[in-house]
């Protein structure tokens, strides 16, 4: 029998509590709540119009989800991902093209891992930041991107030795393959970019207590959440 439980969609959960926020703030500032800002006021309206756009492209988790996504992507659509599920966790035998395009495939994963490793080690290390540390360093703020091109570039050399990539556009149309897929992603992430950073002008946090900790807290949590949820229901 097929399971008909759905999750609750996320964009339109957090555009509801958005419109909720907004009403609440309004009736706040009508019974002289000084402390709450009006997001229905005219003030409030151009702060929307004028954040709204700046809001969302700023948030961390829409980069990192971008590069990710470009990397995976490249992974899945050469058949490196399936490739490797047939092997490690099914037992499944491989065809002799699909042996040597892995093992092509992991070798240039450990070159391009041992090249990154070797250069944080050497003396004049451009991986660090300008004061020899760690922190804000070009390694600490492109991590994702490094994670991100490892992968796609062991699915770059897979698709190419295994016959799945022929030209440079298989490539390019690979990394657009789980932005297009998972595109749903995007909607319920702008809706939750929305609620937090209208949250924040509205001062309602601070009228209800809740520590800015705890809110940054939940804003990191939901900003991937829209994404936990298409996985949990595509699997149900």
């Amino acid at each position: 029998m097929k399971n008909k439980f759905h999750l609750p969609d996320v964009g339109m959960s957090f555009f509801f509590l958005t419109i909720t926020l907004a009403l609440t703030s309004w009736i706040a500032s009508i019974y002289g709540s000084g402390e709450v800002q009006n997001l229905l006021s005219a003030e409030g309206i151009r702060w929307m119009l004028g954040h709204m756009v700046e809001n969302y492209i700023t948030t961390p988790s829409l980069s990192v989800m971008m590069f990710l996504f470009m990397g995976t992507g490249v992974c899945v659509r050469s058949g490196l991902y399936d490739a490797s599920v047939r092997l490690f966790h099914k037992g499944k035998l491989l065809s002799h093209k699909e042996r040597r395009a892995m093992i092509w495939a992991f070798s240039a994963w450990i070159i391009y891992g041992l090249t990154i490793l070797a250069t944080t080690l050497i003396p004049v290390n451009i991986l660090q930041s300008v004061t020899g540390t760690w922190v804000n360093s070009p390694l600490s703020k492109g991590v994702i991107f490094l994670f991100s091109l490892g992968i796609g570039l062991a699915g770059i050399v897979y698709g190419y030795t295994s016959d799945r990539f022929r030209r440079m556009k298989d490539t390019f149309d690979a990394m657009s393959y789980h932005i297009a897929h998972y595109a749903s992603y995007w909607v319920g992430l702008f809706f939750v970019v929305q609620f937090f950073s209208s949250l924040e002008y509205t001062h309602m946090d601070n009228w209800l207590n809740i520590p800015e900790s705890v809110v940054n807290v939940f804003f990191h949590f939901f900003s991937y959440v829209p994404l936990l949820t298409i996985f949990i229901q595509r699997n149900l």
